[in-house]
Order: C-alpha cells, then structure tokens, then sequence
C-alpha cells in the first residue's frame, strides 16, 4: 500500500459536537500478517466523529466468526476473500448476515486476486458493502472506504436505537393500558390505592417501597396534623397503611411533596419520586416511591400517562360511590 505525502487526510472529519464515548472497533481477516501490520500503519491515530479506532485481528474465517459471535460491538470488517479456502471471506461474510444474523456490521472485501471471483457476482449474490482490491488501496483510498463505511454504520446504529425506543415505549404503553384496566376494577379506596401502587412498581420501579398518601384541602393542609392520609404503603411504610401522617415522618420527601402539590406536577429527584394526579371530586393524590430514579423522558411520558389515567380511575371510583351512597338513602 503506497502513503500519500500529504497527511491532510487525517484530519477529523466531524462536526462540531462529537461523542467521545467508546471508539470504532475495525477487524482485520486475512491470512497474511502483513496485511494486519500495513493496516493497522495506514489507520493509525485516526478519529471519526471524536472516537478513535480500535483495531482487531482474526488470521482465518473460522477465527473471525468465532470472535464475531461473542462480539457485538464491532463496526466493520476488512475481510480477504482468500484464506483457508479460495471463498472463505465469502463463506464468512455469509456466515455474518445468515448464522449470526448481524445485518448492522458493514463489511468490505479485500481481495489480492480480484479476477478470481467477478466483482458483479459478489455484489449481487452477498450483501457486502465494498469490494477493493488490495492493489487498489493506497493509503488515502482505505481512508476514504473506511470513513464512509462508519458514517453509514452509524446511521444504521441510530436507526436500530429508534426502533428499540419506539418498540419500548409500546410495550410501556401496553403495560400503561393493562394497569389502567387493573385499577378501574378496584371496588374501595385500599383495594384502589393497592392497585395503583402495584401496577406503578411493575412499570417502571419494580421492588423499591412505595406510599400511596391522601391530601386534604391541598398544600394549606401540610401545616394541619391528620390532613395526610396514608392509604396504602408496601415495604418498610407499611404500618403506616391507614393512619394519618405527620410530614415528619417522611422528612426527605417534605420539599418534593409541597412541590408537586403547589405546582400539580410530578417531581423526579434522584433518589425519589413524587407522583400527583388530583379529581373535582377528591383530594390530592401522591404517589411516592423510595428508591433511585433514573428515567428516559420516554419513560417519564408512560409515567404522566399513568398518573392521569389513575385520576381518571378515582374519579371514577368517587362518582360509582356518590351513586351508591344516594341509592342507600332513597
């Protein structure tokens, strides 16, 4: 491989926000050490996009798909089409999309015969990305592959995280519409705070202790002894289920719970959470959750949306009592 004489090329070619988080994992395949040495020389101390490169070797086909099936981070792969046999890159790059079933790697083949195997055959018949000769790859020109290979890997990457997002925010909003369908059936107050804290922890909060509490007459009702109610409480909370309770008992959730009562919103500090939702026709709601808080903003949506539907339920709950109270007195 002949170097060019003007190292222009090694410039970063970015933009003016880059992650420096990880590196771009590159593996070498060929069967001539070579090959690895010369490689890694031309690719030496180049960045794209702020990250580095992290170079691997594999010295046969059967070496590289073993390491690719344990191996999941790896960008691109230079592959020689000759090695233990004269198709092996083939038989590997086959191997990747179909055994392994990655379709994310990018994989340019190198080849020292290129008559061997026409070039249009390969296109057509192996989804690879490139098809060089070695011959053909100066310095300069496997920069070039290299950095436009990655570019695309890192919009396929980006795509894949999009779709994962969305995938997960619907399995959160099936979980969302499950939960609500759990707590509309609940018949009493308990029974509806228990529903409601059980179905919170299943999305998102799992085991961390939980209190459901009832706030008369708003935030004037924080400075009044018995104005908070717990309704139902799990882990160490629980011999607070059903009695009145003094703001300083739970002292560390004081700022956050005022908050979310003066401002009718949710509060996400880092070690808690303070859920809100309040009726026409009831108190406010709180629902907090001891423990680390570390959510997505997707998250936090499925999180809004179970907070409604619940204040949705207790109106629901409210009103099904008004009737059944007006039907007992006729």
């Amino acid at each position: 491989m002949a170097d060019s004489a003007d190292d222009d090329w090694l410039e970063e070619d970015s933009p003016g926000e880059t992650d420096n988080t990880g590196c771009w994992t590159i593996l070498i395949v060929d069967d001539e050490p070579d090959i690895h040495h010369v490689t890694r020389l031309a690719l030496a101390n180049i960045k794209f996009l702020g990250k580095q490169l992290e170079i691997l070797s594999c010295y046969s086909g059967a070496e590289s798909l073993a390491l690719l099936s344990t191996r999941h981070d790896i960008a691109l792969v230079l592959l020689d089409v000759v090695m233990e046999q004269e198709d092996s890159g083939l038989q590997v790059a086959h191997a990747i999309r179909e055994t392994l079933g990655n379709h994310q790697i990018r994989i340019i083949l190198r080849t020292g015969q290129p008559g061997m195997v026409p070039e249009r055959r390969i296109i057509e018949n192996y989804d690879i990305n490139d098809y060089k000769a070695k011959t053909e790859l100066t310095r300069d020109k496997l920069y070039t592959a290299i950095l436009g290979t990655l570019r695309s890997y890192k919009d396929i990457m980006l795509l894949e995280y999009q779709r994962q997002m969305l995938a997960a925010s619907r399995r959160g909003l099936m979980k969302v519409i499950e939960a609500s369908a759990s707590i509309f059936k609940q018949q009493s107050i308990q029974q509806f705070a228990q529903g409601v804290l059980e179905q919170l922890q299943s999305l998102l909060f799992f085991e961390q202790e939980a209190l459901y509490i009832s706030v008369q007459s708003g935030i004037a009702a924080l400075s009044q002894n018995g104005a908070i109610q717990v309704i139902h409480a799990t882990g160490g909370y629980e011999q607070l289920c059903g009695k009145p309770l003094e703001l300083n008992e739970l002292l560390r959730f004081d700022t956050s719970i005022k908050q979310a009562i003066q401002n009718e919103q949710s509060i996400y500090a880092n070690d808690h959470f303070v859920g809100f939702f309040h009726t026409e026709r009831g108190p406010v709601n709180l629902l907090i959750i001891d423990g680390p808080v570390a959510l997505s903003n997707t998250d936090k949506e499925l999180i809004e949306l179970f907070c409604h539907n619940a204040g949705i339920a207790f109106e629901n709950l409210m009103m099904n009592k008004e009737i059944q109270t007006m039907r007992e007195g006729e």
